[in-house]
């Protein structure tokens, strides 16, 4: 017997030993089983057991269960695998509704083809792209043995609310301005709203004509018929609320560009205001006046039917705006792109006419039809009918057609009522849809008077004053020309939560 061991050749028997061992582990590398039906814990199985590397890969299947292998092919040689396995995600419901969806992953629950714990449901998400309701993620892993899925709650939705008012004329009489002189040249017109500023103040945005330039004593302070006014009405309005004035009107070039170049130069030294339609650049000119307030943006367009005579000069026609159709059609455009509101003022209509005229009719709508949501009137110094329109792409366009005088000199019962409009603005956001909704549009009558002769100006609910009886007048004349304004005792604001 130890002579038998002896005569074996060892040497070669150790070498057949390698060669099969290292046929094994080659026949490893490229005979492997079809697993071509296998489930995914059979093959975590094999591959335990077994020294290779497989790609997993995925893919819908109508006729294969979730979870099994679908196809099985060998690695190319320059890939760093040995098998490349592809499981059946089953049926592709990746774009059906969450409804079915849950029914579907509840079939796999009780044909035992996954777990109920394996399922995962993110917290929605805000999508634009896909409706609510329906998966913005849908990932079914079968190796892994998970779902995820993120449903869709749809566009986001973003609310703003704002209020505004809104004023007519700022027309500065001598005797209207000497009243509040305190001491030498200068003037405190703060007692003069001091009974209306409760229902200005509290207004996100408010609006007023500026009729006369405030040029400061400076360049002469003036009356009728060529206005000159105080810088210090700028700064008391402002304290009072108002953040939004128009410039442009029939008396912005009575002191030429002298009187415009000082009234720029006192309203840039306020900030968190805008004014429109009057300025001292073209540059200037160019930009589109935007103020903010509660998440909306709110742009003031200011034009003038003309001036009295005086001309624009031509290398200066920024100077004011006069209402042109194609200067008012880019303007608007230019505001559309950095705004979410427009208000457009028109100093426009027949003076002391409580009706509005053709012309402001035609481009009242013509402005409706480009976009505009609220065009506040001035000029005829009385009161005139606030109206909606239609635009033609159905948008709706508020329209005051005159607001009346809020502050004068002048004399009679109709230019003494003005009115402070309020109404609610509304910004929704859908998505990358935004709507504008302009809402309760109220109107309060308010009378501006002397208690003497030329004396001792104020400016008062009309209810408050002894010329009560007058707001019936005032109801009838915005009645009987349409139904879309409240005409109230006093303006009142709904709590907005921000």
């Amino acid at each position: 017997m130890m002579e038998k061991l002896k005569s074996i050749n060892w040497r070669n028997v150790i070498l057949f030993l390698f060669v099969m061992v290292g046929l094994l582990v080659l026949a490893q590398s490229f005979v492997l089983p079809n697993m071509v039906g296998w489930d995914a814990e059979r093959v975590k199985h094999y591959e335990a057991g077994n020294d290779i590397d497989i790609d997993y890969r995925a893919t819908y299947s109508d006729t294969v269960d979730y979870g099994i292998v679908t196809e099985q092919e060998k690695c190319a040689k320059e890939d760093k695998c040995d098998v490349i396995l592809t499981f059946s995600k089953g049926k592709d419901v990746s774009s059906q509704s969450e409804e079915e969806i849950k029914d579907y992953l509840e079939e796999l629950v009780d044909g035992q083809l996954i777990d109920s714990k394996q399922i995962v449901y993110n917290e929605p998400e805000y999508s634009n792209e896909v409706n609510q309701g329906y998966p913005i993620v849908y990932d079914a892993n079968p190796y892994e043995g998970t779902i995820q899925i993120t449903f869709s709650k749809g566009p986001e939705v973003h609310v703003y609310e704002a209020s505004m008012v809104g004023v007519g004329d700022i027309l500065l009489h001598d005797s209207v301005y000497n009243n509040f002189r305190v001491e030498g040249d200068t003037f405190d017109f703060n007692p003069l709203f001091e009974n209306v500023k409760q229902y200005i103040e509290p207004a996100d945005f408010a609006f007023a004509n500026q009729e006369t330039n405030i040029g400061g004593v400076e360049i002469g302070l003036s009356s009728y018929p060529n206005f000159n006014s105080p810088y210090e009405i700028a700064r008391d309005l402002i304290n009072v609320g108002f953040n939004m004035f128009a410039r442009a009107n029939n008396h912005t070039l009575d002191k030429g560009e002298e009187g415009i170049l000082a009234a720029q130069r006192n309203w840039e030294t306020f900030e968190g205001i805008i004014t429109s339609g009057s300025t001292d650049s073209l540059e200037k000119r160019q930009q589109i006046p935007v103020i903010e307030q509660n998440g909306i943006k709110v742009a003031l367009l200011s034009y003038s039917y003309g001036f009295n005579g005086h001309r624009i000069p031509e290398d200066k026609p920024y100077l004011v705006n006069e209402f042109d159709y194609d200067n008012a059609r880019e303007d608007i455009e230019k505001a559309k792109s950095v705004a979410d509101v427009i208000v457009v003022s028109m100093h426009w209509g027949v003076e002391y006419s409580n009706a509005p005229s053709d012309a402001q009719k035609e481009q009242a709508q013509w402005l409706a039809d480009q976009g505009v949501h609220i065009i506040l009137g001035t000029h005829p110094h009385v009161l005139q009918p606030v109206d909606r329109l239609t635009g033609q792409h159905g948008n709706e366009t508020l329209v005051a057609y005159s607001l009346g005088n809020f502050i004068s000199g002048q004399n009679g019962l109709d230019r003494l009522v003005g009115s402070i409009l309020k109404f609610n603005i509304k910004k929704t956001t859908i998505g990358d849809k935004t709507t504008i909704e302009i809402s309760q549009p109220q109107l309060m009558p308010t009378y501006n008077y002397a208690k003497q002769s030329g004396e001792g100006y104020d400016v008062i609910p009309l209810i408050d004053s002894d010329q009560a009886e007058y707001f019936e007048t005032v109801k009838a004349l915005m009645e009987n020309y349409s139904s879309n304004v409240d005409v109230v005792d006093y303006i009142t604001y709904d709590k907005v939560e921000q």
